[in-house]
């Protein structure tokens, strides 16, 4: 016979301290699994059964603990939810598992194979932590065995060049293609070389590029809706970057995690990374990377009301005009980026029309090769032109979107073809939107490329 279940008082102490009803934290918890590609449809009937004593499986102890630390301002361990199932582990348990950089590394990696990567747990405010900066005359110190060198240059120039194609794929084709083979290189080559005895130049060298291959695994995640995955990389290429003594590698990380801050709707957060990556990292960057930095903060201050933005802005356009490179593998910027950050100043702003100029832009200095960038653009676009009330010039652009987006493996486009039926269906009286939709329809349905689903099995 089944024990009889305890109910779960330490949740309701917590329900009652955050003011909350039942159906009040199911919402958050959906809310926040949707952020992150898991679609959950908890109710308040969920959370009665919760209380009474059963527990869901993860990632869901994470979610609620984190929905909890939101409402309340403070960090709710998941222990203390009464949720946690003790006869079972809980991947969600910490932000970071202990160790070395390498050693978390090769935890991340282990946790975001595909079987395990739904039960990684949440999106966390609590481990939004501005690392310590490092100081442009900091050596970093490697301790070797004195045993002959394993692990040489041609090492890195190896790393270095699928940093490269792995890089190109994830533009061309959306992360899709790449996250998984990515995760492998790093983990069964990467990882081992890491390990291994050698020069302390050399060392540093290796710890740069595997620092980068971090950051774009983080991206590939983050363009796959895989939040919580994206944000543990993107700490962890920090501290890679951070035993390599790499100042800009450290800044670029800060960006990446305001960029993603952003597009979660953390303002604040989003704003104190970028303006930390800057005050990190600016004064050692390569020109095109400096307008990086910059623009991320120009878009985070103009999020916060903060009139500063047009500086940030003016900056990077300088810096533009100085590189004599825009793309690197990690970091790459150019005109059509920072078109595009103007875009998003403009429409939270409320101003479309300087939008859809900004949108345009962009699109014209867009390097042929960036399918993926190209077609969220598109998409922005025609979202910005309905807005304004031009339709057929929306269904024209959306059009466009839809001869890119059968070449895409990517979450972020998968959603921007939800919003095009979405926008649309109010207008499928119109010619044009019903053509439009009939093969918005399609591709959906399979004449493209088959629609990324995110993982909706019962978690509780």
């Amino acid at each position: 016979m089944r024990s009889p279940r305890t109910p779960n008082q330490a949740l309701r102490v917590l329900l009652a301290e955050a003011d909350w009803k039942g159906a009040q934290l199911a919402r958050a918890v959906n809310a926040l699994g949707a952020a992150q590609g898991t679609m959950l449809h908890y109710d308040r009937t969920t959370i009665s059964h919760w209380l009474a004593g059963s527990r869901p499986r993860p990632p869901v102890p994470a979610l609620v603990a984190e929905a909890l630390s939101r409402r309340l301002g403070r960090t709710v361990p998941i222990q203390d939810t009464g949720l946690l199932d003790t006869r079972t582990p809980d991947r969600g348990a910490r932000a970071l598992p202990e160790g070395s950089a390498v050693e978390r590394l090769d935890r991340m990696l282990h946790d975001t194979d595909r079987r395990r990567l739904a039960l990684l747990g949440a999106y966390s405010l609590a481990t939004l932590v501005i690392p310590p900066s490092l100081s442009v005359t900091e050596e970093t110190r490697f301790e070797t065995s004195g045993r002959p060198s394993s692990v040489g240059l041609v090492h890195v120039a190896a790393a270095r060049e699928m940093l490269t194609v792995f890089s190109r794929g994830d533009t061309v084709f959306g992360a899709g293609a790449v996250l998984e083979p990515l995760r492998q290189y790093l983990s069964t080559t990467v990882i081992p070389w890491l390990r291994r005895d050698m020069k302390p130049s050399v060392r540093r060298e290796l710890f740069t590029v595997a620092a980068q291959l971090t950051y774009l695994s983080a991206f590939t995640h983050f363009d796959m809706n895989h939040q919580a995955a994206a944000q543990r990389l993107y700490v962890t290429s920090i501290e890679l970057a951070g035993e390599a003594g790499d100042i800009v590698g450290h800044a670029l990380g800060l960006r990446a995690l305001s960029v993603q801050a952003h597009a979660l709707g953390h303002f604040t957060d989003a704003h104190r990374l970028a303006e930390h990556a800057v005050r990190t990292g600016a004064r050692h960057a390569p020109a095109h990377q400096r307008a990086f930095l910059h623009g991320q903060l120009g878009v985070t201050q103009a999020a916060r009301g903060d009139s500063h933005y047009l500086r940030h802005f003016t900056i990077a356009e300088r810096f533009l005009e100085r590189s004599t490179s825009d793309t690197s593998p990690v970091g790459a910027f150019h005109p059509g980026s920072l078109a595009l950050q103007r875009a998003a100043v403009a429409k939270s702003l409320g101003d479309n029309r300087a939008a859809a100029r900004a949108l345009a832009h962009s699109l014209s200095h867009r390097p042929v090769d960036e399918r993926r960038s190209r077609a969220l653009v598109l998409a922005e676009l025609a979202e910005t032109q309905l807005t304004a009330g031009h339709l057929e010039q929306a269904c024209r652009t959306w059009h466009a979107f839809l001869d890119d987006h059968p070449h895409l493996h990517s979450a972020r486009a998968d959603d921007r073809l939800r919003a095009l039926t979405a926008a649309l269906r109010p207008h499928a009286s119109t010619f044009a939107a019903a053509a439009l939709l009939r093969r918005a329809c399609g591709t959906r349905d399979g004449a493209g490329r088959p629609e990324h689903r995110p993982h909706d099995g019962p978690l509780g």
